[in-house]
């Protein structure tokens, strides 16, 4: 059995393993070297954008655990989400306020940091689901493994066509627009 992007089912936990939006911080701090920072902080978030690293384990511990889907973060969790909510002809809710993003992208953007994560891409963490009885031992598993693992929202039958609707900061759920971040777009 391999892992594949059509295998999510309504009801199915949607989980990420490691934190998002290093990987684009860091890219923002290679682009302007005069973003505030303090050093060593600043030189782990370039690190995570230059070196980033595949979770080929934790890929190999959610196939033994029965994830329905699973693929890389490269694009960012709302450019890859909707390949396998089209693969699975699904739709999804995350809760914004799940995300797990690290406290030094907080800090060093805190205007930004949840564009980073939701945005930013080749963090290359893995986006997975799982259905909702597995979900504590397929935990347990990856963290044992060495893995931090955040479940960060649901996957909903889709109603036409599939959609992400997402549970604001605030606790207020809206439609999301897919889409990944343009590090390249005057201003950001």
């Amino acid at each position: 059995q391999r892992l594949t992007r059509s295998g999510a089912r309504p009801g199915d936990i949607i989980g990420v393993t490691g934190t998002l939006g290093a990987s684009a911080a860091g890219m923002q701090l290679l682009a302007d070297p005069s973003a505030p920072g303090h050093a060593a902080t600043a030189d782990l978030l370039v690190q995570a954008h230059l070196r980033p690293e595949p979770r080929v384990a934790l890929g190999q511990v959610l196939r033994e655990q029965g994830a329905g889907a699973a693929m890389d973060l490269s694009d960012g969790l709302m450019g890859d989400l909707p390949k396998i909510l089209a693969a699975s002809d699904v739709s999804a809710e995350i809760d914004l306020r799940e995300i797990p993003v690290a406290a030094a992208v907080r800090a060093l953007f805190p205007e930004q940091w949840l564009t980073f994560a939701t945005r930013g891409g080749e963090d290359y963490e893995l986006l997975f689901t799982v259905p909702e009885a597995s979900w504590d031992s397929t935990r347990e598993v990856l963290t044992a493994v060495g893995g931090q693992v955040q479940a960060i929202g649901r996957i909903l039958p889709a109603d036409g066509a599939p959609s992400i609707s997402v549970i604001g900061l605030d606790g207020v759920a809206r439609p999301e627009t897919p889409g990944a971040f343009d590090h390249f777009a005057q201003g950001g």
